[in-house]
């Protein structure tokens, strides 16, 4: 029986499915992939207890199995599995080889949306391994992350469509600019949760807080409830990186302009100051113009070079971000 993996998907997630799927007890199936690091039974049991503790590594010879046991060629299964990038293959090219550790090397292992797996025909758990320990799904309205103790199909965004809104603004500027429009967003998200490590009490925030039934001082709750501020202030900055004049007078317009949001937002514009000005200090100097083609096209953003001597390509926000 074939089985289609879902886009993000862990490869342990994957592999425990595919094994259900043809009838198999995950350790008869392991047996099948090739040499593990210790038994297979005993990897078996600890994913059954802990699926949201463990991922599945292969290396070159294993995928090929794994290929071949899904029906799938390697190059579907290495687009749609994250642990499976070139990065992450273990070592050696003779005997198939797995290994299940106790923990992702990189990443994050969520719990997958429920609606999106029945829509594409899951109906068992599946797990996402993702760069945050969060993620949104805008289409059914849920927060899924990484919380050992969270429901069964995430924690519900109905009483919060700003955070729905938010995500859906994010994406665009990701659409528009590519990996500049997700940097400005790790920057943005950098500055407020700053913000609410400092100022956990803003009242919008522990409304929402309360409205997904999290307490307002947890940091499970942080990423949901700065999310919406977090989007807006990417806007503001993306407007910032596309002007030519970055002297201090321009940059006293821009704290202004950031000033006021945050006082809309009911946040200490004065305690919040330090971490705009490290973010404008950072981004004073506009991209050199030899490499500044036209903005407006997908990824044609350059960014200033005080950020990108400090952001990652890759990873979870506060590596993609300039900021500490």
């Amino acid at each position: 029986m074939r089985i289609s993996p879902l886009p993000g998907e862990s490869t342990g997630s994957f592999v425990n499915r595919l094994a259900h799927a043809n009838g198999l007890g995950l350790a008869d199936f392991l047996q099948r992939v090739g040499q593990g690091t210790g038994s297979s039974s005993q990897g078996a049991a600890r994913v059954a207890k802990y699926p949201q503790c463990t991922e599945m590594y292969v290396n070159g010879p294993g995928l090929e199995y794994l290929a071949v046991l899904a029906g799938q060629s390697a190059a579907v299964l290495r687009q749609a599995l994250p642990a499976l990038a070139a990065r992450h293959l273990l070592p050696g090219d003779g005997d198939a080889v797995w290994k299940w550790p106790w923990q992702p090397s990189e990443g994050h292992l969520v719990r997958c949306c429920p609606g999106c797996a029945q829509g594409l025909g899951v109906r068992e758990p599946a797990w996402w391994l993702v760069p945050n320990g969060w993620r949104v799904c805008a289409r059914h309205g849920r927060w899924c992350d990484d919380s050992r103790t969270q429901p069964e199909g995430g924690l519900s965004l109905q009483e919060l469509p700003e955070v729905v809104d938010a995500h859906r603004e994010r994406v665009r500027l990701q659409r528009r600019f590519g990996r500049s429009g997700e940097e400005l967003f790790a920057d943005a998200f950098q500055v407020a949760a700053e913000w609410w490590r400092t100022m956990p009490m803003v009242p919008r925030w522990g409304h929402r807080a309360w409205a997904c039934g999290l307490e307002d001082r947890s940091s499970r709750v942080m990423p949901l409830v700065i999310y919406p501020e977090a989007a807006r202030l990417a806007q503001l900055m993306a407007g910032f990186e596309q002007s030519d004049v970055r002297d201090a007078q321009a940059r006293g317009r821009w704290l202004g302009q950031a000033e006021a949001l945050m006082e809309a937002w009911e946040v200490d514009a004065q305690a919040g100051r330090a971490a705009l000005l490290d973010w404008l200090h950072r981004h004073r100097t506009r991209a050199a113009p030899a490499t500044q083609p036209a903005v407006g096209r997908r990824g044609r953003l350059p960014l200033a070079p005080g950020h990108r001597r400090l952001a990652s390509p890759t990873g979870p926000l506060e590596q993609r971000s300039c900021l500490s």
